[in-house]
């Protein structure tokens, strides 16, 4: 950990962060090889955890984004890092303040400044704290978290850039926003959907052409009280929103001024509603009810004999995410622990019937495959695995293997090393491909023993290790990245 004295307003203040070096095209260390046909760019989004006078804003979702990017070029790995310069890093490290609107955390009791931007005019176009996922849209690279607007930036050089600016009516401002966009490769389009807030809610879905930056209206869905929805999952020929029983009432989000998830109340009677819209004309084909359970990220879906089949990872509840336990890169031992699965569920379009069945039991996050069979159907899927057992606690959501699973037949490989957390695994597919595994998949490992990180190379389809790149410092454990060609 670097720390720095600022000087503000005659006040000095010390600001640090876990990881404040950034660095610029280092070339990395290599063991074993890297396949020289991988020639694209690798960016992992995620927060940092900073402290400004002995105080953090410690929840996950609210460390100050930094992106990662590992660059290809004939078996050489080059590699940067940089804070995205938003403005609640200009907060921390201009100000000498946490007082940023956050997600989960509200370190000054005035957190809805922010969020209340759902309701009230903002003075000025922010750039938010976009510590989530990354994406390209319009031929721009965006950073992208929960609230509009995505954050454009360099690919090369990770410069922020600026706001990326829809070219449309739809709201900016006031509404949420999935950073779990889905590409169809087929229409050159982008699928995603957004909350809009309001007396009368809307969950309103949307496609974006390639090269546009004009989101197109499928479908809006009125909804009394919105549920927290992470992701969502697409197939050839619907869209399907997971509304899980986490919810919330509008007005909360002024009336009870506090954080913004911890608006939203826990309410298994309603079970967990698949809401399917057929993605051409935007008709609701159904509402399907299941047992209540919450997740993330969905891995895949797709279709066969008049059936849509989903693999999502699950929790029992949404304690996960409304509780104070999930710190950003924290060394606490919690009281317990978050047990996940990867669950198929099936939902009849005949008669509305929704069956389950569990695919992987281990405890799982961060399911990828081979995203050219995106809502289609695949056999599989690459996950980061967790402890699940009581009496090993580690870090939440720092993980201690990574897992191949196929999903017809339930085979399972796997790779761990003692000392390693893994963070999400990326499959990128070998040029001229006939197989679904055929590629590697590339992993950012956060090595304890060591101090330090490594981006890991394995074989698609044996999970063997080709090789490794390591990097100049440790980096913590964040959420997503995407390999751009």
């Amino acid at each position: 950990m670097s720390l720095f004295c600022f000087k503000t307003n005659s006040k000095n203040f010390n600001a640090s962060a876990e990881l404040q070096q950034e660095s610029t095209n280092l070339s990395l260390n290599i063991t074993g090889e890297i396949p020289s046909w991988l020639s694209g760019t690798l960016v992992r989004n995620g927060p940092i955890k900073v402290t400004v006078n002995g105080k953090s804003n410690v929840h996950w979702f609210d460390g100050l984004a930094m992106l990662h990017a590992f660059s290809f070029d004939n078996g050489i790995v080059n590699y940067t890092n940089k804070f995205l310069r938003s403005d609640a890093y200009h907060t921390v490290f201009d100000d000498g303040s946490l007082d940023y609107g956050g997600f989960a955390s509200d370190p000054c009791r005035s957190l809805f400044k922010q969020f209340l931007t759902f309701f009230i005019p903002t003075s000025h176009v922010a750039i938010h704290n976009a510590n989530v996922n990354v994406a390209k849209l319009a031929d721009e690279y965006v950073a992208l978290t929960e609230v509009p607007l995505p954050v454009k930036f360099d690919l090369n050089t990770l410069e922020t850039l600026g706001v990326f600016d829809y070219q449309d009516q739809l709201p900016k401002d006031k509404c949420w926003e999935s950073a779990h966009p889905h590409y169809d490769f087929k229409q050159k389009k982008v699928f995603n959907y957004l909350i809009k807030f309001g007396r009368t809610c809307y969950y309103t879905l949307y496609s974006i052409q390639d090269g546009s930056a004009q989101r197109e209206i499928i479908a809006e869905i009125p909804v009394e009280e919105p549920s927290y929805m992470h992701s969502f999952a697409i197939t050839e020929n619907y869209v399907i929103f997971t509304e899980f029983p986490l919810v919330v009432k509008p007005l909360d989000l002024i009336m009870r001024r506090q954080a913004f998830i911890k608006n939203f109340t826990w309410q298994p009677q309603r079970g967990t509603r698949f809401i399917v819209v057929d993605r051409q004309n935007g008709s609701v084909i159904g509402k399907y009810v299941a047992k209540p359970f919450f997740a993330f990220h969905h891995a895949n879906a797709f279709e066969k004999d008049d059936k849509i089949y989903m693999d999502i990872v699950t929790f029992k509840d949404g304690s996960i995410i409304t509780g104070d336990n999930l710190n950003v890169n924290s060394d606490n031992i919690f009281d317990e622990n978050y047990p996940s699965r990867l669950e198929r569920f099936s939902l009849s379009l005949k008669t509305g019937e929704v069956d389950s069945e569990v695919l992987f039991s281990k405890s799982n996050e961060f399911p990828r495959i081979n995203e050219a069979l995106n809502g289609q159907p695949y056999n599989y899927v690459y996950l980061a695995g967790f402890t699940d057992k009581a009496n090993e606690k580690k870090e939440l959501l720092n993980g201690e293997s990574l897992y191949k699973v196929n999903t017809s037949t339930k085979e399972v490989l796997r790779w761990s090393e003692n000392g390693c957390s893994p963070g999400e695994p990326i499959f990128i597919a070998a040029p001229n491909t006939q197989t679904e595994d055929d590629g590697v998949v590339l992993a950012i490992i956060l090595d304890h023993i060591h101090n330090d990180s490594f981006l890991l190379v394995l074989d698609g389809k044996s999970f063997n290790e080709i090789g490794r790149a390591r990097t100049p410092h440790s980096i913590p454990a964040g959420f997503h990245a995407q390999y751009f060609q």
